[in-house]
């Protein structure tokens, strides 16, 4: 596994310049973030934008191989002009994210306001099937992966319901994206979660919470129980990017954000080099 974190810790600045400050705290993997993919999309001069991100991981030897596209799409919302509006930014930031270089890209399953009957429930799980394949065909094409992430209310919180859906898309460039902090949320066993989905993981959102609600921080903040997670993570083989979604610790005076990074990072790279000891490597 690699540490890695998401760009949005810096969201207020042009990507370069994110990845460049995040550097300067010793960050060398990321995850793009939505608001910098968002940005890019809408930037009056895209080209230069990807070309200046490219140039800077190229010149620092960094590396992207994570991104999350558009954060509020809903690919089952029950309007399908939504529906297609929602799909053309998910391929917009499938497109962006595979110009730098990333290799797996997260996105939330649709159906984000929910159902009351059975009938509503399997209208989701098939707008979301058709959407899925359609996105996994862009995305494969572009040898990019794509990790539906485990979320907290939309039927797909649990092992089983992504088994399910994933099970259902059956597309080799659709996997699942393990975010900790909503499967605690979820009072789901973190570590058991890992295990059932095994080696459908793909992407990773590492964060902690004290199970009351979704604050995002740095692991060993909340009631995780982390050892047992890493293991976990050894025992599926999982050797992709451990990448932090810390949303709690984006502190907005600058040095203290600063401090939190250079924590976060020694507690990702302790994390790593302990699945490493489980698996008897050298940490």
């Amino acid at each position: 596994m690699t540490p890695g974190i998401w760009t949005a810790m810096y969201a207020e600045l042009p990507l370069h310049e994110a990845l460049r400050a995040l550097h300067a705290c010793g960050w060398r993997a990321f995850e793009v973030s939505t608001e910098h993919l968002a940005a890019i999309e809408t930037d009056h001069d895209t080209e230069g934008q990807i070309e200046r991100a490219q140039r800077c991981l190229h010149d620092l030897g960094l590396c992207a191989p994570q991104a999350h596209a558009y954060l509020d799409a809903d690919v089952a919302a029950s309007n399908s002009d939504e529906r297609e509006k929602d799909m053309s930014r998910l391929l917009c930031h499938t497109e962006i994210a595979a110009r730098l270089g990333v290799h797996n890209v997260v996105m939330h399953p649709g159906g984000k306001h929910g159902y009351t009957t059975r009938a509503e429930q399997e209208h989701i799980h098939r707008l979301n099937i058709e959407a899925f394949r359609r996105l996994g065909d862009f995305a494969g094409a572009q040898a990019v992966r794509i990790g539906i992430e485990n979320l907290m209310c939309r039927g797909a919180s649990t092992p089983s319901e992504l088994l399910e859906l994933l099970e259902a898309i059956d597309h080799p460039a659709i996997g699942i994206t393990l975010d900790t902090s909503h499967a605690n949320v979820a009072a789901l066993d973190v570590a058991k979660v890992v295990r059932e989905l095994g080696p459908h993981v793909v992407a990773t959102h590492i964060s902690d919470n004290d199970g009351s609600g979704d604050q995002h921080l740095t692991p060993g903040s909340g009631t995780i129980d982390w050892p047992a997670v890493m293991d976990a993570f050894r025992e599926i083989g999982y050797n992709g990017l451990f990448n932090l979604e810390i949303a709690g610790e984006r502190h907005p005076v600058p040095a203290v954000r600063q401090l939190k990074l250079h924590l976060a990072l020694e507690v990702a790279e302790w994390l790593v080099a302990l699945a490493d000891s489980q698996r008897g490597d050298t940490p």
